[in-house]
């Protein structure tokens, strides 16, 4: 794989290729022309890109010539019309695989009026995907030597692989809840409520990554939750044995943010669960507002670490039971009878979708524990309409 975003990979970059000698590799495949048009074709082309998905990821770059897996030179393909031909092939890449896999096309322009076509899959953490055009039903793996199909023992194993790294997000959740639950936070808390989210991407448990957290520490939109971030005098930032953790000043404190090497993003916020003015009601349109609000600053902080999705967003209430929602001087609700409501995760595929769709079913249950069938704050598509009560 080419380091560098698809989309700012030039020509120099692709003769660097060839200069620097770099060779196919599991992440990396050259081919001489375009697919062709026929089934054959077609089949070459899923099975190269389901390869990468259901492996490391990669790069499959039309427009080089190899040999023995070493490009020697960099012709590109002629292309009469490149969105024709992008649409064309992202055409045959989503309706012969299962289940979908996340793939970026580019073409890019050469000083001879050609172009080189690059192929970016994503390592995929739904696999393993499967060919299934023209009832094709074959799985594909990669090593350096190129792809394999994959036998039963691959595919019990990569079954086996998603489940158990699912199952050690939904762990490591529990246990910060808990944690939490019994007062063991990085930093002394006030007594109250307790209003968490925690961002946790899939690679974060199934690849094991370590960023760069030194970079991070300077990032301005790390913030604790729904916090006067102009305010600068009433938090601050410091590098821990975690990672990086913003934390609201004052003892105890109020809020922290903890960002994780491996790219997990636990948020706690104190005090925004009861109202000033009755302490058994729990002010709806606030919390809410804190969740979408928050919610994208926490995804773009992953992107900037470099994490992609999916990503699992779990939203807990600590310390609930006898409180109740507002909905209104007309409308009662019941108290919660729980002390924690962990809301089931939310899968979040796109770091850049709208935050209201995805945050409004989970929501919705804790007014389901309160007696009520939805939330009011948002309207029946989603989006953050909160009500003036």
């Amino acid at each position: 794989m080419i380091f560098k975003p698809i989309d700012q990979i030039t020509e120099a970059d692709l003769t660097a290729l060839v200069t620097d000698g770099v060779s196919e590799r599991k992440t990396l495949d050259y081919k001489q022309q375009l697919p062709d048009p026929n089934d054959a074709g077609k089949r070459e082309l899923l099975a190269d890109v389901s390869s990468f998905a259901n492996t490391a990821g990669g790069d499959l770059i039309f427009g080089i010539i190899e040999s023995a897996g070493a490009p020697t030179s960099v012709p590109g393909v002629e292309i009469v019309d490149t969105d024709q031909e992008i649409l064309r092939l992202d055409s045959i890449i989503r309706t012969g695989l299962s289940p979908r896999i996340r793939h970026s096309p580019r073409a890019v322009p050469l000083a001879n009026g050609r172009y080189v076509l690059l192929i970016r899959s994503e390592r995929s953490w739904y696999g393993p995907h499967r060919v299934t055009f023209k009832g094709d039903s074959r799985f594909w793996g990669r090593t350096s030597n190129g792809k394999y199909e994959l036998d039963v023992t691959d595919l019990r194993n990569a079954f086996l692989f998603a489940n158990t790294v699912t199952e050690r997000i939904a762990a490591f959740r529990a246990e910060r809840v808990i944690a939490l639950q019994n007062g063991q936070s990085p930093v002394p808390l006030a007594d109250s409520a307790k209003l968490v989210m925690h961002c946790i991407p899939f690679e974060s448990f199934g690849a094991r990554p370590q960023y760069d957290i030194f970079a991070l520490e300077a990032l301005e939109r790390i913030r604790p939750m729904y916090w006067n971030w102009r305010d600068i005098s009433s938090w601050g930032r410091r590098i821990n044995f975690e990672g990086v953790i913003c934390i609201a000043t004052g003892g105890p404190s109020s809020a922290y943010t903890q960002v994780y090497r491996n790219g997990v993003i636990e948020a706690v916020r104190v005090g925004i669960l009861k109202s000033s003015q009755n302490p058994i009601i729990i002010p709806s349109r606030l919390y809410e507002e804190a969740l979408v609000e928050y919610l994208p600053a926490c995804f773009e902080i992953l992107k900037d670490l470099g994490c992609s999705a999916p990503v699992f967003v779990g939203i807990s209430l600590i310390g609930v039971r006898g409180l109740k929602l507002w909905a209104g001087p007309m409308s009662g609700s019941e108290p919660i009878d729980r002390d924690v409501l962990m809301l089931p995760e939310i899968l979040v595929e796109d770091l850049s979708a709208p935050v209201g769709p995805l945050l409004k079913p989970t929501l919705d249950l804790v007014w389901n524990a309160c007696g009520h069938r939805s939330s009011p704050n948002f309207d029946a598509a989603g989006n953050w309409r909160p009500k003036n009560h």
